[in-house]
């Protein structure tokens, strides 16, 4: 309700709590519903600031990715953002701070933690866009901070910037650090946050735009503009190109929808905070810049596809600014549609006019775009071609659009001569001044557009012409016995025939002779069957336009066609075919078919002047005709009649009413008023209706008499006669005759009266149908208990023609219950008859008007129309013809919401208990024809379903007369939406429903079985179990006692209501106890294949619930499956016995609170941390306890790992330490579990089961494609089970495990043994400390000896083990083990056994992935011998050693704030970007330990013997500091990495020169490609910067070869942080290697140059152009060949400066490859004249101007405008092949 009423609640309106909704979220497993109806952040009160951050600030730990992601999201989430009520003062300090400058310095410091990873990215982008959305004209951002956000936004886009460089990951990997995944599974752990990333970052440029100031966003955009201009060209098409598209759609959109608020009347936004129009024109620029670009691009997106994104955009533009968009959008236009080579473009061009329809015909927004229509049209007929069914949709799109926007198609004259007419070319328009818009000149504009419309006589004629080929060729599904029509035809069918209704309703009466004369040719002289589907529809739409012009056009000459054809004994030859039919038959049908079309009109009162032609046609149709096709064109035929005769529906509309159409003014003038459309609250519709007279009630009734009532009798006649004897061949097609005919005479019944049920009120048709609120959208479905008005012709149930039209349907319902009845007892009979007496059933019991199939289909209707035509919800104004469909539709909803309220009566039951015995027929068509028409009717009359039900759970049970085909009925039929919900939510049905599905194993048709299992995996995920009624709260008591002191029966009718929820709920507990026992009973019966017992635990899974206790049968059958034979068993009984187990635990706790296991956990007091000691004390704590410091072992327990790393809180969740004594955790069971607690016990304590888990659970996989993987469900088992039986378990289980343990040789035993130990490990956590002594005891000696038997294919088990036990729990609960690892096992590089040192490490590294910062001084401490693995000889040693020493030194860190409030102040004084958390040199043994690295390496490096084979200390030592630099990139955090590599640039660069290892040579390549493409803090940028920079003064030209591009990256990627004195030191510098000696370095720096000029402002530009220009001043002197130049030197140095210059100007060419600017023309000419150069300078131009060939090759057209005479015939010259016979 809150995020859909914007513009009329905000902050200042109501406030709410954000607590209660935080814990509501905190505690959704999978909050999906967050998705379409996110957090309304205005509505928190903005003093919650602080109490959001209190609450989640301490809950940051970026550590570890455990839970960071989720706290982020509600971050984003619940930080309150709206802006002050007015003339509230902000408060800038203390708790109930309001002011959003205080804590966002906090929002980039978090964000600083993070950088370029597209996760945090966009969350906390969208906190910040909301922020600026919401606090315009109060909060502006600093330039630092935009930069920031701008820097982000660059990188969500990934763009690449050099070919073959390494990628930097977009997502920092967690895989060594993160333990959360281990232990629970991260699917839906999040909450969906509904903007995408670049929808953020285009609202957030949107808003932050306000001025033209320098550094502000506008300049920032433009900067960014011309970076990524080049990627959005067709040829440049890559992964990037849908976001990119997305983001610019985003953007325009942004911006109409800020332009369209800030100029409302009601609008807050301060005047100096709103976005002017000189600003607002130039972004518009922009964004057309770089949607030109992509309007014509080949390329497709998953979804919508960049080419419709381009075309939104230049829509969204149009709206804003036309004239900027319009003029060189149509010179464009108007050259791809006049293309015939290039296909894609003229299609793109065709969307492109058919999205902008509306936009360029409004003459009152855009004048000049009246004067293109009718141009527009005549160019595009020929895209209406049958051999391109895309283009011609298009092209009848734009027609289509036209029209609805009110465009007229009528001739004007225009007097006066021509005035001079202004070019609209594109050069004009990119000339022309952009701040301001153009003044019109109107006398112009009007004259042009009058003159224009003399071009539509010739486009009608044209037109109709066009589509009447296009039926006539396109295929018809009645020509073959399948449907052959694509749904493109289709689509293509009806747009066409749309179009032609629409263009004939806005056409000018002089067109009328003209139209009448086309239609009437083609209807005459083609009567071809391919083509009477396509005509059908365009005689509709003929009809619907000017039905009195088409009547007297055609409907004479169809009767007596058709009477000539029977006369003829044309159709009299009786056939039951649907598809198949004799040639004889083609006139007939055609001309029945035009008949029909002719009929189908909205107003009944046209047809009354050919009431005998058309009675008498219908007769003869119906009537005599045997031929199935004729007589059913003769029953529809009759059905529609009788529709129009007496329906009550909108006449046809035009554009304007009629009063207004037929003024001369508007005549004259017509084009003044395309575009203007009424507002939805206006009564200027005037639409028309037509409602019955009293001439057509009497010919309905006529119809209703003589063709109808007839047939019922015939029909019952014809059934008592046939009952028991075969039919012949025509007494088949007598009956089916006889049935159809009835069917359609049913069906045009009605609306002569309402269906059966409450009476109704006497109508009330108005034009406030289309009015209110909704009237841009759906109009409203009701939601009454009655009936509502729906324009019925008898409404009065006393009068004698209401009684008689009842009674004829009620005998028409005997005689098909009787048929019906026949048809089910024979067993057998024609299938075609069978699935008529189907339909005419259904129609007889819900067919009022219109049933379901119908309403649907006007609705989607509808939907499809308004979406074309709104473009977001702040539209008020409605095309007539849209409002005139609305109206439909909205009387449409009146009916069908009327059959709704039907009674079930005996009729009605007796003809749907026959329907439903014939879902269950032999014959699949039957059965698809029965299902559909039940599901019909079971969603009018609802109660229908009851009875049904069990008749269809009994044929799944009938094993002993098992029938697929009746099966098959029956499971189609409770897999339909009415009985599935009826069966899912009553348990009358539902237990039997699930019994029957999971017992129906006796049919071993395998599409049984699959449509048993579909059925059952359908259902199961909606079934929950019974919940017992809550007792009203006290605000309900209150209410119900207010209400019963006015009105006594309030609580009569509440505690009635209570004492039926109450009983309902009892049977429903009885009932489910009983299917649960039942479904464990089909579980233990040995018969019972694994298939259906699978079904029969997808129910137990779903039906086991908190708030039921478990069943003891159903927990004793899943202990005693855990030994199954059959994996699947095992499997799930282990998942759904830990959920019981929890279940068992939870209850007791609630049930008992003196319990042990509850009483050790307590909530502590954190303030300053004194509660754990002092905050950074606290990080010792584990490394105290290891030596023995009992006070630290005794302190309380905190299991939550980020508890005090970035800012403590005021009270956090302890665990007291074990106590002493051996005391089970669980040593009170609650009274209704304690049975399922004893079933479990006896079972796992009995004699050899854990002998038999062990072996069954060690059981290795059979196939080969399955790798062997730690179970984090069997993990969970054997916790939840030594948590709730501890110790004495442990010694029954003790035994088994110990063997699987010390099976080593065994990969399935090790992986057992490995999830038993780690269960038990964190099931530990409540038990007293005798259990733990005496597990630590055994234990320790145990994993010693598996640790020391580690093999590669089983360490994986043991990590993911320790990991899965050590999640989220203190450190200081696994002592004994932490002693182990660190100290007993310690790490011993002299070691000769490589894996098993390796293994160490890797083990060790599972402590840093649980713990962290609270591990690491432990670890520290125990001095591991890192250092001397640096030059080890195995390199897995060396990689585990770097892994080991980068995520120990970068785990030391943490910021540990002692206040919240602290915090967020001390990160405001390091200014607007508050603390940069993205670099960190460590802490004192961190910086020691890679100064040693460092040093050693060096020092190896000066030993190193040249020419020394093979690898030395200095290769391998290099290898890894390399890898621990890499280990930042590849799994982070990267702080430290991008604090110390820089310092190593110039080792990077000489390593990456050791072609000899290419190992080394890769990791030196990838840490600096890695370390230029991160995204840097303004201050590291520039260090960074600076070193690379330092790199180019190497002598070795290599080193500065491979250092050129990386500075280019560099540049790139933070364009945003970097100075603007660095960029220019390093242009400059890049630009100096243009004349190095080597020729490699000169075009890497080429390459380079060319990258950072894409970047470079036009000074910049300019500077290069001169500087460049001005090297080929001098020219070489001449040299005959084979001579040698006087002074070579000299020679050598000026053919060295030459090319220099040459490769400067190519870089400004080969930067703007898909543009001309100014300068470029002059450029081209300067490196022509190079051309006769020698070589490099030679070869280099010639490459130069063949890629500007390339890619000015689609657009040459238009380039070549930029370019003189003289300097075209220089470009012929360089760009035209030369020919050997020129």
């Amino acid at each position: 309700m809150f995020g859909r009423r914007e513009d009329r609640l905000t902050a200042q309106d109501i406030t709410f709590d954000w607590r209660k909704l935080y814990d509501l979220v905190r505690n959704i497993v999978v909050p999906k519903i967050w998705q379409d109806n996110p957090i309304q952040q205005r509505f928190f009160p903005q003093s919650a600031a602080m109490e959001v951050f209190e609450e989640l600030l301490p809950q940051i730990q970026f550590n570890s990715m455990d839970r960071q992601i989720l706290t982020v999201q509600l971050l984003t989430l619940f930080v309150p953002t709206a802006r002050p009520p007015k003339g509230v003062e902000l408060v800038t300090s203390g708790p109930q701070s309001t002011d959003p400058q205080r804590w966002l310095p906090t929002i980039f410091s978090l964000w600083s933690f993070n950088l370029r990873t597209s996760v945090f990215d966009a969350y906390l982008m969208n906190l910040v866009t909301t922020l600026v959305l919401e606090q315009r004209g109060q909060l502006k951002l600093t330039n630092e901070q935009l930069r920031f956000v701008f820097a982000s936004g660059l990188h969500f886009f990934n763009l690449p910037v050099s070919r073959g460089a390494a990628t930097l990951p977009r997502n920092i990997s967690m895989q060594l650090r993160d333990s959360s995944g281990v232990y629970r599974m991260q699917a839906g752990a999040g909450l969906p946050l509904k903007e995408e990333r670049a929808h953020s970052f285009a609202r957030f440029i949107v808003y932050t735009m306000h001025d033209e100031s320098s550094g502000g966003t506008l300049e920032l955009f433009e900067q960014l503009v011309q970076m990524i201009e080049p990627f959005y060209h067709p040829s440049n098409n890559g992964a990037w190109s849908g976001l990119l598209a997305r983001f610019l759609r985003h953007l325009a959109k942004e911006l109409l929808q800020r332009s369209r608020a800030e100029a409302a009347e009601d609008c807050e936004v301060p005047v100096d905070a709103r976005l002017s129009r000189s600003v607002r024109r130039r972004l518009v620029v922009l964004v057309r810049t770089l949607a030109m670009l992509l309007l014509f691009s080949k390329g497709e997106d998953s979804g919508e596809d960049s080419v419709s994104m381009s075309h939104s955009t230049l829509k969204h533009l149009a709206e804003l600014e036309p004239d900027l968009i319009f003029r060189p959008l149509l010179d464009t236009l108007y050259t791809a549609i006049d293309s015939v080579t290039e296909t894609h473009r003229m299609i793109s061009a065709m969307r492109a006019l058919a999205k902008l329809a509306t936009t360029l015909s409004t003459f009152a927004h855009y004048p000049e775009g009246a004067q293109h229509i009718a141009p527009l049209l005549t160019l595009t007929l020929p895209g209406i071609d049958v051999n391109d069914p895309t283009k011609s949709y298009f092209a009848l799109s734009f027609i289509h659009n036209l029209c609805h926007n009110g465009v007229v198609f009528d001739e004007l004259l225009a007097s006066g001569d021509m005035p001079e007419v202004r070019s609209i070319s594109k050069e004009s328009a990119e000339d022309m001044d952009v701040s301001e818009p153009p003044e019109l000149d109107m006398n112009q504009i009007e004259w042009a557009t009058r003159a224009s419309t003399a071009q539509f006589e010739a486009w009608i004629d044209q037109y109709l012409r066009r589509v009447f080929a296009l039926m006539d060729n396109l295929s018809s599904s009645q020509d073959t016995s399948n449907n052959t029509n694509s749904s493109a035809d289709m689509k293509l069918v009806l747009m066409a025939s749309y179009s032609i209704e629409l263009v004939l309703k806005q056409c000018g009466s002089r067109y009328y002779p003209m139209i009448s004369r086309l239609i009437t040719q083609f209807v005459t002289s083609i009567t071809s069957l391919s083509a009477v589907e396509g005509m059908h529809k365009v005689v509709n739409a003929f009809v619907s336009a000017l039905p009195e012009l088409a009547h007297a056009s055609l409907l004479s000459l169809c009767c007596e066609r058709i009477v000539e054809e029977i006369d003829n004994g044309v159709g009299l030859t009786p056939s039951l075919s649907r598809f198949t039919r004799t040639h004889s038959e083609t006139t007939l049908i055609w001309f029945a078919t035009m008949l029909l079309a002719l009929v189908e009109c909205s107003d009944g009162q046209h047809l009354l002047k050919y009431k005998s032609q058309i009675v008498h046609a219908m007769k003869l149709l119906s009537g005599t005709c045997m031929s199935r096709h004729v007589y059913n064109i003769g029953g529809q035929m009759l059905n529609c009649v009788m529709l129009t005769l007496t329906s009550t529906t909108p006449c046809h509309t035009r554009s304007v009413p009629d009063s207004v159409w037929n003024d001369a003014e508007f005549r004259d003038n017509h084009f003044r008023h395309w575009g203007k459309h009424p507002n939805v609250a206006d009564d200027s519709f005037s639409l028309e209706w037509h409602t019955p007279s009293m001439q057509e009630i009497e010919f309905a009734q006529e119809l209703m008499r003589e063709m109808v009532e007839p047939r019922i009798g015939e029909l019952a006649a014809f059934i008592d006669s046939a009952d028991k004897r075969e039919l012949s061949n025509t007494e088949n097609v007598e009956l089916n005759r006889l049935v159809w005919v009835l069917r359609c005479g049913v069906r045009g019944l009605g609306h002569l009266v309402p269906p059966p049920g409450t009476t109704i009120a006497a109508d009330d048709l108005t034009d406030a149908l289309v009015g209110g609120d909704d009237a841009n959208g759906m109009p409203p479905r009701y939601r009454l208990d009655r009936q509502v008005p729906g324009g019925y012709v008898f409404t009065d149930a006393d009068s004698s023609e209401y009684g008689e039209v009842m009674d004829i349907r009620k005998r028409a319902g005997l005689a098909t219950a009787q048929a019906l009845q026949c048809v089910v007892g024979r067993g057998d009979g024609n299938v075609e008859n069978i699935k008529a007496l189907i339909l005419l059933g259904e129609s007889v019991v819900c067919y009022y008007a219109v049933d379901r199939p119908q309403f649907t289909s006007k609705r989607r209707a509808w939907n499809y129309g308004i979406e074309g035509f709104a473009m977001d919800n702040t539209i008020c104004e409605m095309p007539r013809i849209y409002a005139s469909r609305r109206a439909q539709l909205t009387q449409v909803s009146r009916l069908f919401h009327n059959t709704r309220f039907m009674p079930a009566s005996e009729l009605f039951s007796d003809i749907s208990a026959q329907i439903a015995h014939l879902c269950l027929s032999a014959y699949s068509e039957v059965r698809s024809y029965a299902v559909s028409a039940l599901d019909n009717i079971m969603a009018v009359v609802p109660q229908i379903k009851y009875p049904l039900i069990p008749m269809f759970v009994a044929e799944l049970d009938a094993r002993d007369e098992s029938n697929p085909e009746k099966m098959m009925g029956a499971l189609r039929m409770l897999d339909s939406l009415p009985i599935r919900r009826a069966c899912l939510r009553d348990w009358r049905f539902f237990p039997a429903m699930v019994l029957a599905l999971c017992r129906a194993q006796h049919e071993d048709k395998p599409q049984v079985k699959t449509m048993i299992r579909n059925t059952a995996v359908t259902q199961v995920v909606y079934v929950v179990a019974p919940v017992e009624p809550v007792p009203p709260g006290p605000l309900l008591e209150q209410m119900v006692n207010a209400l019963d002191g006015a009105n006594t029966d309030v609580s009569v009718a509440v505690a009635k209501s209570r004492e039926t929820c109450a009983q309902r709920y009892r049977y429903a507990a009885s009932e489910y106890t009983r299917l649960v026992n039942e479904l464990v009973g089909i579980l233990r019966d040995a018969g019972t294949t694994w298939r259906f017992a699978a079904i029969a635990g997808y129910y137990l899974d779903q039906l086991t619930s908190v708030r039921t206790a478990p069943e003891e049968q159903l927990v004793g059958t899943l202990a005693e499956y855990l030994t199954s034979d059959l994996m699947l068993f095992r499997e799930s009984a282990a998942l759904n016995l830990a959920q019981a187990i929890g279940m068992i635990k939870k209850r007791s706790k609630l049930s008992n609170p003196n319990i042990a296991a509850a009483q050790r956990r307590q909530q502590l007091d954190m303030r300053d941390g004194r509660a754990l000691g002092a905050p950074h004390a606290y990080a010792d704590l584990c490394e105290r306890a290891l030596d023995g410091d009992t006070e630290a072992a005794q302190t309380p327990l905190v299991d939550n790992p980020a508890c005090g790393w970035f800012v403590w809180p005021k009270t956090a969740k302890v665990y007291a330490a074990a106590p002493t004594g051996d005391a089970l955790a669980f040593d009170s069971i609650e009274e209704a579990s304690r049975p399922a607690y004893n079933a479990v016990r006896s079972v796992l304590f009995a004699d050899g089961k854990w002998a038999e888990i062990a072996r069954l659970f060690s059981v290795e996989s059979t196939r080969p494609s399955e790798e062997e993987i730690f179970g984090g469900t069997r993990a969970g088992l054997f916790s939840q089970v030594f948590s709730l039986f501890g110790p004495p378990l442990l010694e029954r289980a003790w035994t088994a495990i110990e063997g699987l343990a010390r099976e080593n040789e065994r990969v399935g035993a090790q992986r057992a043994a490995a999830e038993m130990i780690g269960g038990l490990l964190r099931g530990t956590k409540h038990w007293a400390q005798s259990g733990l002594d005496a597990m630590w005891t055994q234990l320790i000696p145990l994993l010693d000896t598996v640790f020391a038997r580690l093999a590669p294919d089983t360490l994986r088990f043991w990590q993911a083990a320790l990991q899965y036990a050590f999640a989220r729990r203190d450190p200081r609960r696994y002592l004994p083990l932490i002693r182990l690892i660190v100290y007993g096992r310690p790490f011993d590089p002299q070691a000769e056994a490589p894996f098993a040192e390796a293994a160490k490490l890797d083990i060790l590294r599972a402590l840093f992935g649980a713990w962290d910062w609270r591990i690491a001084s432990a670890v520290v401490a125990s001095r591991p011998r890192f250092l001397d693995a640096l030059a080890h000889p195995y390199k897995q040693v060396r990689d585990a050693a770097a892994i080991a020493m980068y995520t120990l030194s970068s785990a030391e860190f943490s910021v540990s704030y002692a206040r919240v409030d602290e915090a967020v102040d001390d990160l405001a004084r390091y200014g607007p970007l508050g603390r940069d958390f993205s670099q960190w040199a460590g802490s004192s043994r961190t910086q020691a330990l890679i100064s040693e690295m460092t040093q050693r390496v060096q020092a190896w490096k000066a030993e190193v013997v040249p020419l020394t084979v093979g690898p030395t200390n200095f290769s391998r030592g290099s290898k890894t500091l390399l890898s621990f630099f890499f280990v930042g990139f590849r799994f982070g955090p990267r702080r430290l990495t991008l604090d110390h590599a820089p310092n190593i640039l110039q080792l990077l660069s000489e390593l990456q020169e050791h072609h000899d290892d290419d190992e080394l040579c890769r990791l030196a390549s990838s840490n600096l490609e890695f370390l230029s493409q991160v995204l840097y803090t303004a201050n590291l940028s520039e260090i960074v910067g600076a070193r690379l920079l330092a790199l180019l003064d190497s002598s070795m030209w290599h080193v500065v070869n491979k250092a050129l591009p990386l500075l280019c990256t560099l540049t790139f990627a933070n364009r945003f942080t970097l100075s603007r004195e660095i960029r220019a030191r390093i242009l400059d510098t890049t630009s100096l290697f243009l004349e190095h000696d080597q020729i490699e370095v000169r075009q890497a720096a080429s390459s380079s140059l060319t990258n950072m000029v894409k970047c470079a402002s036009s000074n910049v530009i300019f500077d290069i152009n001169t500087r460049f220009s001005a090297k080929l001043q001098r020219r070489l002197p001449r040299v005959r060949y084979g001579r040698t130049p006087k002074d070579p030197h000299a020679y050598s140095k000026l053919v060295l400066t030459r090319h220099a210059g040459v490769l400067g100007l190519s870089c400004l060419v080969l930067a703007f490859p898909y543009t001309i600017p100014e300068w470029m023309p002059n450029v081209l000419v300067q490196l022509a004249e190079c051309i006769d150069d020698p070589n490099p300078i030679q070869s280099t131009v010639q490459r130069t101007f063949a890629e500007f060939r390339r890619t000015h090759m689609d657009t040459w057209h238009e380039d070549r405008k930029r370019f003189s005479t003289s300097q075209l015939d220089i470009l012929t010259d360089m760009l035209v092949s030369p020919c050997y016979y020129a």
